[in-house]
């Protein structure tokens, strides 16, 4: 089981890490790739799997994981308007997206 939660940490910072490079890549033209959507949708999916996993071992704590995924789901849904606007992403939705990607780290290591 530790092996398994270890994976699935690894997979879901590797998804944030691809999401947060997607955009980093796409900054200058704003022209915004599939991939940086998906990563940030296997992110949450696996970060569910996460808490899950938390919930059955021990007592997680609440407040963080419910910071996280309500963070999480912003990335989503921020980074799928941006595929779909393309190049006429406005720019709250354009730099909300690495926002939200830092901020859940964040609330990941200091919280």
């Amino acid at each position: 089981m530790s092996f398994l939660f270890s994976l699935l940490v690894v997979l879901h910072l590797i998804c944030w890490a691809v999401a947060l490079g997607t955009w980093v890549a796409a900054a200058r033209t704003r022209q915004p790739s599939k991939g940086m959507a998906h990563a940030t949708a296997g992110a949450v999916v696996i970060g569910i799997v996460l808490a899950a996993l938390v919930s059955i071992d021990g007592d997680p704590n609440h407040m963080k994981l419910g910071i996280k995924a309500l963070v999480g789901i912003v990335a989503v849904v921020l980074a799928y308007l941006a595929d779909r606007k393309q190049t006429e992403t406005p720019s709250p939705v354009w730099f909300g997206i690495p926002t939200a990607i830092i901020l859940n780290v964040v609330v990941a290591v200091l919280v």
